[in-house]
């Protein structure tokens, strides 16, 4: 089994658990390329340096820091540290989107503003012992908890409110550029839903309320690229993570699913972004 089989079989476990905890995790699946995973993953550094790219912006990972890595945004790992040592909570995508709307506040966008906490040693006991009880829950059958996703929802909450007091005084300070991240997430969260069909700029501009020159202003503010940049480098690592894991398509069924009008129009796209074309790339491995 590939790389990217390994992956998508994970990621149908999660899939039917809910969620996983993932114990003395020392090194990324891949380096130094982007990947675009559907879960959401809280990661909790206990040793080590970790270095990555998250949505274009360096993120350098250290000891007693809580990350958070939303749902299908880009992330690129670049090195880690040999002692580098986490503890991942890996959320399935229905439950994140459960969780968002049953949560009193909408403000996950901090997490791209600032995906990364430092916790003292007295918070990082108290997380601890939070993600230990997560653990037996997400092990344990729904015979022996008939209420095991009502549970899993709640101390995910109350982990969450946790993690919000923790940075409390970091947010406040971040608190005036909200509004900017905030129309990035959402932009995230509708290139993800619509990639297959949309890939024009205005598109995800009215979604946002927004004309289409005042939202590329604002996604250059904070990635530091165009918004057309972006949806082709979203697009480009959706077809890598196709043709790698999903062998039985054929380029023209992956044209079709990113929503290409032809298989040529895709080839040419994928060329111009990667320097090869999908078949060399796919051989490649």
């Amino acid at each position: 089994m590939d790389r990217g089989q390994v992956f998508e079989e994970m990621y149908r476990t999660i899939e039917r658990n809910e969620m996983a905890v993932l114990r003395n995790v020392n090194r990324f699946p891949v380096y130094g390329k982007d990947v675009i995973s559907p879960c959401m993953m809280v990661c909790i550094n206990h040793s080590g340096v970790a270095r990555a790219l998250y949505d274009l912006q360096e993120v350098v990972f250290r000891p007693n820091e809580i990350a958070v890595v939303m749902p299908n945004h880009i992330l690129r790992p670049l090195e880690s540290t040999p002692d580098y040592n986490v503890t991942i909570l890996v959320h399935s995508p229905a439950l994140c989107e459960e969780l968002k709307t049953k949560r009193l506040t909408h403000d996950y966008h901090k997490y791209h503003r600032q995906p990364t906490c430092l916790l003292t040693n007295e918070e990082m006991t108290q997380f601890m012992r939070a993600v230990d009880l997560l653990e037996h829950i997400c092990q344990t059958s729904t015979q022996r908890y008939p209420l095991r996703h009502e549970m899993l929802i709640q101390l995910t909450n109350v982990m969450s409110e946790m993690h919000n007091a923790f940075r409390r005084e970091m947010d406040e300070k971040m608190r005036k550029d909200d509004n900017k991240y905030a129309v990035f997430n959402a932009f995230c969260d509708a290139l993800a839903r619509n990639y297959h069909e949309q890939h024009e700029v205005a598109f995800f501009a009215e979604k946002a309320h927004l004309t289409t020159r005042h939202f590329s202003v604002i996604i250059k503010e904070v990635v530091g690229i165009s918004a057309s940049d972006y949806i082709e480098q979203y697009l480009a690592t959706q077809a890598k993570k196709l043709l790698t894991s999903r062998p039985d398509l054929s380029v023209q069924q992956i044209s079709d699913h990113l929503g290409y009008a032809d298989s040529p129009s895709f080839c040419r796209f994928f060329k111009r972004h990667t320097g090869i074309t999908p078949n060399d790339f796919r051989q490649q491995g």
